[in-house]
């Protein structure tokens, strides 16, 4: 066996034992809350595949019930393992919001999920419209600090974006992202604000991805070089 095909497998067993390392998947909620911190008693909270959830596999929920002065509210989440992994977190929030009344209400809405494992670089993105000539949406991602779902304060925030208003509205935040701990929990919300009959919706995700160490550059550079040497022999002895 060659030295080049010899260090290839090598790669190629590093690459399987690093994605078999990862943590089982952890249970994820969705939460539907009368205030930020969802410390109001009577905020409704659905663990995926429990009661109330109307999507049947992992790292997917979804439910609809009226609330906190809303007639029809819809938290749709999805975590690790229908969309990312705990070494590529992402979480996405859909949601829907219709109000019938003109009493200036705010509702909630909030999906978390543990285990993760990756730092690196965050995007925040928040999309969707309003109808009813008003309403404005706010989103928000916290996390890093611990491995328990729905924990987050002004201390573990990640990012925010808005209060988003307008028929259509859109933003996102990025920047570096650091945990305190391995693994950790991320949660992502919006705030829905209405003083007006109408509907807000929209999709809020996010996105964590790795800053490759210096190791794995040196490991890539050092597999060009590899694949270069097999190319010049393979050209000479042609």
């Amino acid at each position: 066996m060659t030295r080049a095909r010899q260090f290839l497998q090598v790669a190629a067993l590093l690459a399987l034992a690093a994605g078999t390392m990862n943590p089982a998947h952890a249970t994820a909620f969705a939460a539907i809350c009368n205030d930020l911190g969802c410390k109001g008693g009577d905020d409704i909270i659905i663990q995926d595949n429990g009661a109330g959830d109307t999507i049947g596999s992992l790292g997917a929920i979804s439910f609809a019930t009226s609330a906190f002065g809303y007639s029809l509210v819809v938290d749709t989440v999805q975590s690790t393992p229908a969309i990312g992994s705990a070494s590529a977190p992402q979480l996405d929030l859909a949601f829907t919001a219709t109000t019938d009344s003109a009493t200036p209400s705010t509702i909630f809405l909030f999906g978390s999920d543990t285990d993760f494992l990756t730092s690196g670089t965050f995007d925040l993105a928040l999309g969707g419209t309003n109808s009813g000539a008003s309403g404005t949406v706010t989103g928000r991602a916290w996390g890093g600090t611990s491995d328990t779902a729905l924990q987050f304060s002004g201390a573990n925030l990640i990012a925010a974006a808005g209060p988003l208003s307008g028929t259509t509205f859109s933003a996102n935040a990025a920047g570096p992202f650091t945990a305190q701990i391995d693994p950790f929990s991320l949660t992502i919300g919006v705030a829905v604000s209405r003083s007006s009959p109408g509907t807000s919706t929209g999709d809020l995700n996010l996105q964590v991805a790795a800053v490759p160490e210096p190791e794995t550059y040196a490991l890539m550079l050092a597999g060009f070089a590899v694949l270069g040497f097999v190319a010049r022999r393979r050209k000479a002895a042609a």
